[in-house]
């Protein structure tokens, strides 16, 4: 069976599942890593910046639906995290995140009021 244009965007849009938000500034810290842990962001053409202290802190000014990254510890084992699926649904202007090493996040952002989620098993550790 062969599919043509139209079927194919159908198709797509089907196994894509639910939009989910894309927000104008997504914040992403890196907590309670081992010092000398090592993050390189992916996955997006918008303005990057990036902070070193007790924690890692990435601030991601446009193109944030899609961003991953990939990071090393000193001890060699290394790690990526997918933050476009971490993204609450609906429209908020900012998202900020906390990945911990114990393999979960917290995602917070505000949509009226400020909301709160801790999502599970977010480290795919390589």
């Amino acid at each position: 069976m062969r599919l043509v244009g139209f079927q194919v965007a159908v198709l797509a849009v089907l196994l894509a599942g639910p939009a989910l938000a894309e927000p104008a500034l997504l914040k992403v810290d890196f907590g309670f890593f081992p010092k000398g842990t090592t993050c390189q962001p992916y996955g997006t053409g918008g303005k990057v910046t990036m902070k070193e202290g007790r924690e890692i802190r990435f601030k991601i000014k446009g193109d944030t639906g899609h961003v991953s990254f990939r990071c090393k510890q000193p001890d060699g084992r290394s790690f990526e995290v997918q933050t476009g699926r971490l993204l609450p649904p609906g429209n908020p202007s900012m998202v900020a995140v906390q990945i911990n090493q114990d393999d979960h996040a917290h995602v917070l952002w505000d949509d009226g009021g400020l909301r709160k989620t801790v999502v599970a098993d977010v480290l795919k550790w390589k």
